[in-house]
Order: C-alpha cells, then sequence, then structure tokens
C-alpha cells in the first residue's frame, strides 16, 4: 500500500510539472532495439550472407572472390548429389531411431524416479552425467567403449564367449551405434521434462482411478499418458531437430565411415565447406538442412495441435 501510495504521489507531482510519462510502446522499443541490432549481426546477417553465397558460384580453392550469379544450379546440383541423398536418408534414420529410443528411455526413468524423496532426487542427478559431457567427450568414450580390438564392449563380450562384432566397421552395426550414442546422451533431456510433466498431473484424478480399481497400466494408458502427450510430442520435436544436425559424434567415433555409411548431412555439408572449400555447395546444402528442420518442427506442432483436441 505504502509503495502505491509513492507511486501515485510521484506520478500526480509529474503531472502538476507537466511532464508526460513515455508511451509504453517507446519504452519497450527503446528496450528492444539493442537486442534488435545485435541479434541482426550475429545472426540475420551471417544467414543473409550465406543464401547470397548459395546462389553464386564460389569455390575458394579457385578463386578468393565470389564468383558469377547462378541462381538455383546449386540446389539442383546439391539434390542431384548421391553422398547427399544418401547422408540424407541416414539423418532422417538417425534422427527417427534417437528420438524414439531417447523419448522410450526417457518417460520410463522419468516414471520410476518422479517423486520428491531425496534418493530420487540423488538418482535424477546422477542420471543427468551424459547430458553434462560435451558431445565431443561424448564420441571419444564411446568409440573407446566400441573399438574393435581394444573396446571394453567386446573385452567383455569376449570373457563371456561370445562373438565381438566390430561395431564401428560394420556399415549397419556403426549406424545403430550412432543412433544408440545420441539417444544416451539426450535421454536425461527428456527425463527431466517428463519428470516435471509427471509432478504437474493433477493427483485427485490419478487417486480417484485408482480408488475406482484401475491399475498402473490402466491409468497409465487412459490418464496419464493422454495428458503428458503434449509436453512429449514437444519434446520430441527438439530432439529430432537437434538429431537432425548431428555432428560431433560422428566425428569423433565413424568419421561418417565405413566409405559414407554414416555421413549425416551435417558432416556432408562440413567436409564440402571446410575440407573442399565448396563454399556456394555448402551454403546451399545447409540451406536445405535449414528447411527440413523448419518441416519437420512444423509437422510436430501441427501433429500436436491435432492430438490435443482428443484430449480428455
Amino acid at each position: 500500500m505504502v509503495t502505491v501510495a509513492v507511486a501515485d504521489e510521484a506520478a500526480e507531482r509529474r503531472r502538476r510539472r507537466g511532464v508526460r510519462p513515455l508511451p509504453d510502446g517507446l519504452v519497450l522499443g527503446a528496450f528492444l532495439v539493442p537486442a534488435l541490432v545485435l541479434l541482426g549481426v550475429t545472426q540475420f546477417w551471417p544467414l543473409a550472407a550465406s543464401f547470397g553465397i548459395s546462389l553464386h558460384d564460389w569455390t575458394l580453392a579457385r578463386s578468393p572472390v565470389m564468383g558469377e550469379f547462378v541462381g538455383a544450379a546449386n540446389y539442383a546440383r546439391v539434390l542431384s548429389d548421391g553422398q547427399f541423398t544418401g547422408a540424407l536418408g541416414f539423418t532422417l534414420a538417425l534422427a527417427l531411431g534417437s528420438t524414439a529410443l531417447s523419448l522410450a528411455a526417457g518417460l520410463a526413468l522419468a516414471l520410476l524416479t518422479v517423486g520428491e524423496d531425496g534418493r530420487l532426487r540423488l538418482v535424477r542427478a546422477l542420471l543427468l552425467f551424459p547430458m553434462v559431457i560435451a558431445p565431443v567427450a561424448v564420441g571419444t568414450i564411446w568409440r573407446m567403449i566400441l573399438s574393435a580390438r581394444v573396446g571394453t564392449l567386446n573385452g567383455m563380450l569376449g570373457a563371456l564367449g561370445l562373438p565381438q562384432p566390430n561395431w564401428l566397421g560394420d556399415p549397419m552395426l556403426a549406424r545403430i551405434s550412432l543412433a544408440v550414442i545420441d539417444a544416451w546422451q539426450w535421454t536425461p533431456f527428456v527425463m527431466v521434462v517428463m519428470a516435471a510433466a509427471l509432478t504437474a498431473l493433477p493427483a485427485d484424478v490419478l487417486r480417484a482411478a485408482r480408488m475406482d480399481g484401475a491399475g498402473r497400466a490402466l491409468v497409465f494408458r487412459r490418464i496419464t499418458l493422454p495428458l503428458i502427450l503434449p509436453t512429449l510430442m514437444l519434446v520430441g520435436m527438439f530432439r529430432l531437430v537437434d538429431a537432425l544436425m548431428t555432428l560431433d559424434i560422428v566425428v569423433t567415433t565413424t568419421g561418417g565411415g565405413p566409405g559414407f555409411a554414416t555421413q549425416t548431412l551435417s558432416w556432408w555439408i562440413y567436409q564440402q565447406g571446410l575440407r573442399y572449400f565448396n563454399l556456394s555447395v555448402a551454403a546451399a546444402a545447409s540451406w536445405l538442412l535449414l528447411a527440413l528442420c523448419f518441416g519437420v518442427a512444423a509437422l510436430m506442432l501441427l501433429a500436436r495441435r491435432r492430438a490435443a483436441r482428443w484430449l480428455p
């Protein structure tokens, strides 16, 4: 009350002096303009520059100056490249597989560890360990674990008399391994978000269902899952978009091999731009990857909106 009275008194003094307060829009603009300028310099200008490069012919190894305007020729060249289409297929498979694994494992861990008990909090904190490791370190650790000759996993399999596969040397096993590694790293993210969603569920509804004799499986299928489905789909969208840009674990584990089996779009773009210095092709592929990410995000949001209509 005292604060309101002081504010009213100050406003009255300004009114008597003829001082008018600044419009809210002007004040908001004064605070937003510096941030927008910084965002434009650091984000929008590089994006615009890369789009301009994608419309020209520029190979840095041939000329330090941007070449002639070629329009959409670089985009057509990228889409007709067999390695790019192969990388696109693997990237989509990796994103879908990794996202499915991380969503299933994260939701299961959230269900097992939800609660305010001190031991559950400790378990959740320990399970966050993979997420806080740098992606480069994650790839290095798993490369040592999955090494065909001196890897920890094959060492244990050999001690048990079981076959010792070449996890990173076989094309199919290498693809599966990358999906598992990516899911292992980001499952804690899913667990944290889903644990928060489970905590926010109305306790009286769950209690009433149990009093009516519904078992845990039925409560989860009919009540819990429909209520947390929008959050689960939102987390899935973030995971899908992030997995589409996978690069670190590819660099540190397989290097895109064996052959081109585990070459992702980000790795292909990296090779074109920083190894072959074909800047125009790399820029065009980057914009295609950006369009793919936007398309996936839009589809997931549309699916989430439609699913929300059928919620109880």
